[in-house]
């Protein structure tokens, strides 16, 4: 009868042990699952995803630039030798990120707000290859993961400048953009967007002594995007068709 009981009581212990073996090792798992798991970004995003290859060849250069009509009335042609200063092919972060083959000389568009003292410059370029475009875009992206501050080219000469997000949300996947703001005087802010459809490279930059309101970028991509992809951009029955006629539409109005 002791020995049994004694088998018995092992017996106990065993699975007792058997069972906080089990909830201890399922705790540790857990934990190593839910590590990594946590440091996943998932893209929440409405930003389209263009059949890239599809796009080639299917708009020019000059229909991805900002026109008179995507702006509203107190925006006024401006120099267009102020295009020296756009984004494309500049450096980002002290990386230059050479451009790619283009097939044309780069475009430029410059208009100026007198009211509020800022500059929009809109470039635009076609390239050899939509993977270059694309490939482009991802390396301005990763050169600016390299830094919080650099020193930006202005018209008054290299201006220690911090990087921000860029207003509004992101169009399309294969874009990238940045606010940089002056950390020294004169104050000023410039907001910017560099975007790869298709084999077209373009650009829209704004800068001034303050912001601009956070739709304005968002809607001047819409209205370009309008124009070079109209398969993916094309005006819906809810949106309400953009002054000018361009055919561009939007839910939103650009402001100064």
């Amino acid at each position: 009868m002791v020995r049994a009981l004694l088998r018995a009581r092992l017996q106990f212990l065993r699975v007792v042990a058997l069972l906080l073996l089990l909830v201890v090792s399922g705790v540790a798992v857990g934990l190593l699952v839910a590590f990594p798991v946590s440091r996943v970004q998932f893209n929440s995003s409405g930003a389209v995803r263009l059949d890239q290859a599809n796009l080639v060849g299917k708009a020019d250069a000059q229909a991805a630039l900002v026109a008179q009509e995507d702006l509203p009335v107190e925006w006024v042609p401006g120099d267009e030798a102020l295009g020296a200063f756009g984004v494309l092919g500049s450096s980002f972060c002290g990386t230059a990120v050479p451009l790619p083959t283009g097939l044309s000389e780069e475009k430029v568009a410059v208009f100026q707000n007198p009211a509020t003292g800022s500059t929009l410059i809109s470039e635009s370029l076609r390239v050899d290859k939509w993977q270059a475009a694309r490939d482009y875009v991802a390396a301005v992206d990763k050169a600016l993961d390299d830094c919080d501050e650099f020193y930006q080219a202005s018209f008054g000469g290299p201006i220690r400048s911090r990087i921000e997000d860029p207003p509004g949300s992101q169009a399309i996947t294969d874009s990238v953009g940045a606010t940089y703001r002056s950390l020294e005087e004169p104050p000023g802010v410039t907001e910017w967007s560099i975007l790869a459809v298709g084999d077209l490279l373009f650009a829209v930059s704004v800068g001034g002594p303050t912001e601009s309101s956070p739709s304005f970028l968002d809607t001047v991509e819409n209205r370009i995007l309008t124009r070079v992809d109209p398969d993916d951009f094309a005006p819906s029955a809810s949106s309400t068709t953009a002054p000018g006629g361009t055919g561009a539409t939007t839910t939103t109005t650009a402001g100064d």
